[in-house]
């Protein structure tokens, strides 16, 4: 190259990166590479910027077609430079702005973010010409736009290490607009192959090394793109263009491929890859200038990109293959790059049906939380982290810790090390030990917990920040890899949050974020991971966050999209559902609104785990069976197996909604649940909407031990692992156990059992409500099937269903607190305690319940209830009675909030109550120690505190003798303040009416 003159000496300009620092050592003692020069970078140093190698832009300058086409482009075209302000980007040693200046250039503006400018330098000025990453730097002063920018952004595969996002961000706010851009357009091409050989060497041979079966690898060799040259002689199909890209009009949305293709044989063969490969094109060229990386085309330092498949397909001369192709580019980190290839061939000679991920950890996330109290339940229902697969999710999240001065503290006991017994957290993190690429996060908060705590924290920033340095140590401590925040909501008033904590919000997780960062930076370690899982109603997202501005602290949000219904509103629409129930304009409440308005509230795709429960919940607080789970109107999975299967209910599909319910015959009440079929749909919606993965609430609710379905373990979480990561041989099949699984059905389900006793209890007296309103035999009898008002009591209602048959159901509901049932709406509608007035609410209303006739069993009962008098025994008194044989007294009807069986509990009395050790499966009896006021007073904390002080982490029975006064709504209540004083305690209540 002949040397330049002088009046071109400083027409390269190039660009430090601002806030540079001006040494080389930061204050941790560690090495900083942005200030080292090359020569002086240990191998270790060179691999942390292996850009500023020599040896990388060795191989890039020796590629001809590489660096002769870019030549040829700039100094045949002179007319395109003469005169012309340029910008190179990513220039490396400088040899594109060499030539754009020997093409005239008026200025070239240099732009490099790795130390290998400091060669460029050098050779800028050893030429007579004369570091930053383009974002950082400002134009020289005068300029204000450029009139070419030259790139080589292209990629492995196009994007594998592209710096895209940096040429996109210049054409913005630098190109002038008829500006031109060195290359502006580039196509992706694929082509099928022919190579047993290759797969055989480096995919076989691990099912034999050296005598040893390693076969188990080679999942993860496939799962690895090979970047290597292909022969030309090894293409037995044509090339298809997959997509094009124009880097004049083109955006950051437009970088992920998901494109379909169409392969025809060429000639008879076997088909054991694709090849992957780009052509770039100069279209300002007067000539066709491209760079092709294509087989054949000659060598260049891309190669192509190589997809083998887990078996072989024989094709012949023109069969065709088609099928989908999709490219995932991870913009924070392009070296993270998630490829699928999904095709189905039947052909003359073979069948196949393929579903390739490549990076599927970094394509799609999946999140499972694991919760430390199912422990607790019994039998088949209890999970400890040993039930845990570790290659099933690819983070887990632990559930929950709790807060003690603004502090992370255990939940559990179980949690710690108890002498020489690991606890849970131990045993939860052991699992990373056998899948490397496992993440565990500790999760903080829940529905339980409330936001007394929360509010605590975000006091001030000072008790932010000592919120966020505890949680580094404690995090790093039991060795969790980040914190899920769960705190159920900031700034929303019916959850005693003021609207102002949605911004304390905001800034909590900024501090965090900035702490985890530079925790990181000070320690060496990897950067701890920052998630949130956030409502999904409309109504409580407007009031919670501010999405934008949580958008760039936040690793991912965990969407809880799930509860948008149940028991509570009365709504017969899934409580989780894709899509809107009858298209109501107004309904926000299903997963595909949730996740558009996050969208427009500017939360990205990428960073949305779509949440998907593992259960159902019932339309009506009186779904007629719980299991394991022990909750009113809630199914685990695992348990809607066994009432479909065991208890003979009827399973129906929504195709409107796309999920499944469960119902007894007779119009029972039913369950929106969730199955194999459902979760397809879900997992597919996740694809088709880019979003960033799954969620999971909960490991321990889906059939994990494989006992109840007859479809393996975890069928629900495979399924969606199976869809998303295209593992196929994983996905289960829909169809659960065809008969009742005997021995786990035994323990399985509550059996109401008579007691018997040495004489018949006298029945309780009546309440003048019940005194006053008829039985629900009575209404249903009378009015027939439906929802009818207590005439005694506006909170209350008759619920009427199969009338007449062996399935019905005739019984007294109460509506949840604050709420009251309205006779024209036939549901419960919500006003709050202190409007709670009866009398305004229904009046006018004629009641069809208060001219019912009572039955005459009825009236008899009521007088004998008001005898006092006579002998309460049913045999004599003397001692003669004691060889008279024992009667049985009919069945006691109980309630039970968490299902155990009645005989668990037959020591229960008024005196007593008795303690449940699932662990140990003993039953532990105790006097009561205080004094417990009856349901009806509402003094339910003084009860909640009763409770606790008998609980000591085991399950607790309380058994009341109350008439009337213990009415169902009490109970809940009841429960609800104890689990918010002592959450994962279990604890049965028994009711007797």
């Amino acid at each position: 190259m002949s040397k330049p003159s002088e009046a071109s000496a400083k027409k390269v300009a190039c660009f430090e990166p601002r806030e540079q620092k001006m040494d080389t050592q930061k204050a941790n003692g560690s090495v900083d590479l942005d200030k080292m020069a090359p020569e002086d970078m240990t191998s270790k140093e060179y691999y942390l910027d292996s850009s500023a190698h020599f040896a990388v832009h060795e191989e890039l300058l020796k590629d001809d077609i590489r660096t002769k086409t870019f030549r040829n482009a700039i100094i045949n075209n002179r007319h395109l430079f003469k005169d012309k302000i340029v910008l190179d980007i990513g220039c490396g040693v400088g040899i594109f702005s060499l030539f754009a200046a020997k093409a005239g250039a008026k200025m070239v503006i240099a732009v490099e973010k790795s130390n290998v400018i400091e060669y460029a330098k050098r050779i800028i000025r050893a030429n007579r010409y004369d570091k930053s990453k383009v974002e950082d730097i400002e134009l020289p002063e005068g300029v204000k736009q450029v009139d070419v920018i030259i790139a080589e952004w292209m990629g492995y595969s196009l994007f594998y290490d592209s710096n895209i996002q940096s040429v996109i961000y210049a054409r913005d706010k630098y190109l002038k607009p008829d500006g031109i851009m060195f290359p502006d357009r580039a196509t992706l091409y694929m082509v099928g192959i022919e190579d047993r050989d290759y797969k055989e060497d480096k995919v076989e041979w691990w099912s034999n090394v050296h005598g040893y079966n390693m076969s188990c690898v080679k999942n993860y060799v496939m799962r690895e793109p090979l970047v290597d040259t292909v022969d030309k002689r090894q293409l037995c199909t044509d090339h298809f263009p997959l997509k094009t890209f124009d880097l004049k009009t083109m955006t950051i949305n437009d970088i992920d491929v998901d494109a379909k293709f169409r392969l025809t044989a060429l000639r008879d063969d076997y088909i054991h890859a694709f090849v992957i490969y780009f052509v770039a094109e100069f279209t300002a060229c007067p000539q066709r200038t491209v760079i092709s990386t294509a087989p054949g085309a000659g060598y260049t330092h891309w190669k192509q990109t190589v997809f083998y498949f887990p078996d072989y397909v024989t094709i012949k001369h023109n069969e065709v293959l088609e099928g989908t192709y999709y490219c995932k580019v991870n913009l924070e980190n392009t070296k993270k790059l998630s490829f699928g290839i999904d095709f189905q061939f039947n052909g003359q000679l073979s069948s196949l049906q393929i579903s390739i991920i490549l990076a599927a950890e970094e394509k799609y996330k999946i999140v499972c939380y694991f919760t430390n109290w199912a422990v607790k339940r019994p039998g088949g229902g209890s999970m400890t982290p040993e039930d845990i697969d570790p290659c099933l999710c690819t983070h887990v999240i632990y559930a929950f810790s709790e807060m003690d001065n603004n502090q992370l503290i255990p939940m559990e006991k179980h949690d710690l090390k108890d002498g020489s017994q690991p606890g849970f957290f131990e045993r939860f993190n052991a699992w990373k030990s056998v899948n490397k690429n496992l993440k565990t996060l500790l999760a903080v908060g829940g529905w339980d917990m409330g936001m007394k705590d929360f509010a605590g924290i975000v006091k001030s920033e000072k008790t932010m920040k000592k919120f966020a340095e505890s949680a580094v140590k404690y995090l790093r401590k039991h060795k969790f890899d980040g914190l899920d925040l769960d705190f159920e909501y900031p700034g929303v008033d019916w959850r005693d949050s003021p609207k102002e904590d949605k911004q304390k919000f905001t800034k909590m997780c900024e501090i965090l974020y900035a702490t985890f960062e530079k925790e990181a930076e000070a320690s060496g370690n990897e950067r701890l991971l920052l998630t949130a899982a956030v409502a999904a109603a409309k109504v409580n997202i407007d009031k919670a966050y501010e999405v934008a501005k949580l958008v760039p602290v936040m690793d991912w949000f965990n969407l809880m999209t799930y509860d948008f219904h149940g028991s509570w509103d009365q709504n017969r629409a899934h409580h989780s559902s894709l899509n809107s129930k009858d298209d109501e304009k107004d309904d926000t409440m299903y997963i595909d609104f949730a996740v558009k308005y996050f969208q427009k509230l500017g939360m990205p795709a990428s960073k949305m785990m779509l949440g998907l429960g593992t259960y159902g919940r019932g339309d009506t607080p009186a779904m007629p069976y719980t299991g394991f789970k022990g909750e009113t109107g809630f199914v685990a999975y695992y348990e809607s197996c066994v009432q479909i299967v065991c208890e003979k209910m009827k399973e129906t599909w929504d195709a409107k909604q796309l999920v499944p319910y469960i119902a007894g015959p007779y119009n029972q009440p039913k369950a929106g649940v969730e199955n194999v079929r459902s979760m397809k749909y879900k997992a597919n919606y996740i694809k088709k909407n880019n979003l960033g993965g799954a969620m999971i609430w909960t490991l321990d609710m889906d059939d994990f031990r494989g006992q109840f379905c007859c479809q393996g373990k975890f069928p629900l979480i495979k399924t969606i692992k199976a869809v998303l990561h295209g593992q196929l041989k994983l996905l289960p099949k829909e169809k659960i156990c065809s008969a009742c699984p005997t021995k786990e059905y035994k323990n399985f389900k509550p059996e109401i059992q008579p007691q018997t006793t040495e004489k018949t209890t006298k029945k309780p007296k009546k309440s003048k409500r019940d005194a006053d309103a008829p039985s629900p035999q009575d209404v249903c009898e009378e009015l027939k099937d439906g929802q009818w008002p207590d005439p005694t009591d506006c909170k209350s209602y008759y619920l009427c269903r199969g009338v007449g048959s062996q399935w019905g159901e005739q019984k007294r509901e109460v509506c949840y607190t604050g709420a009251y049932f309205d006779p024209n709406e036939k549901t419960c509608k919500w006003v709050g305690m202190d409007k709670l007035n009866c009398e305004e609410l229904v009046e006018g209303y004629e009641n069809p319940v208060a001219g019912v006739t009572r039955s005459t069993d009825e009236a008899g009962d009521n007088a004998d209830d008001d005898d006092d008098g006579g002998d309460d025994d049913d045999g004599p008194s003397d001692g003669a009675a004691s060889k008279k044989k024992k009667t049985k007294s009919p069945p006691t009807k109980s309630i039970s909030i968490l299902s155990r069986t009645t005989s668990e509990f037959d020591t229960c009395t008024v005196e007593k109550a008795v303690e449940f050790d699932p662990v140990q499966g003993k039953l532990l009896q105790f006097s009561r120690g205080c004094s417990m006021p009856p349901p009806s007073t509402g003094n339910l904390t003084q009860q909640a505190q009763c409770l606790s002080s008998k609980a000591e982490g085991k399950t607790i029975c309380v058994k009341y003798c109350q008439t009337s006064l213990c009415n169902i709504q009490d109970i809940r209540s009841l429960f609800g303040v104890f689990l918010l004083k002592n959450r994962g305690i279990n604890i049965n209540l028994i009711f007797w009416f």
